[in-house]
């Protein structure tokens, strides 16, 4: 069963997310137009956050890639916040009509909050970020969107079979999530 929670925690893991939220909305746009969008989050925040993870961990400063402890989450929380300034200023330079840009800020304002709760919970991001996508996919009407719902639930199961959270910290960055993908599509 844990090698079950892991596949899935793999699978579901916020970079994936993040990958079909940025597919899903921009996939009316031309495909060089979702390309650049795609590789300017990659190269700001999605790279820096990998790489954060794997040297917080070679170095034994991490227990593992999920920053599972919470004194392991400011940095994570900061390097992520950097990325997304990083690439909100490269839109506004480049493309101030993409549609990331309102996407960033939600996302943003997201991180800020998950990093404000962690003084008191460690909330699933994994939960989270699962639970924002298939909340704003859905309610933009995607076939990808309604098959998530499903993936957050056995998701939910992962995190806490893998022990890497509680049931409260599950439910937690559930309601951030769907609240955030909410925002997302109706601001």
């Amino acid at each position: 069963m844990k090698r079950l929670a892991r596949w899935i925690s793999i699978v579901a893991h916020p970079f994936v997310m993040v990958a079909l939220l940025i597919a899903g909305p921009g996939s009316h746009h031309s495909a060089g137009h979702a390309s650049r969008s795609a590789l300017v989050v990659v190269l700001a925040i999605v790279i820096p956050v990998a790489a954060l993870m794997i040297l917080q961990v070679r170095r034994g400063r991490w227990s593992n890639v999920d920053a599972s402890n919470p004194s392991e989450r400011p940095l994570l929380f900061l390097v992520a916040l950097a990325g997304l300034v990083a690439a909100f200023v490269w839109l506004l330079l480049n493309d101030p009509r993409s549609s990331l840009m309102r996407g960033m800020l939600v996302a943003a304002a997201f991180l800020g909050v998950a990093a404000i709760l962690t003084r008191w919970i460690k909330l699933s991001l994994h939960v989270a970020f699962a639970a924002l996508t298939a909340t704003a996919l859905s309610l933009l009407g995607s076939a990808v969107g309604y098959a998530l719902i499903p993936v957050v639930a056995l998701l939910c199961w992962s995190r806490i079979a893998l022990a890497r959270h509680r049931v409260r910290e599950v439910v937690v960055g559930l309601v951030l999530g769907i609240l955030t993908g909410i925002a997302l599509v109706r601001l």
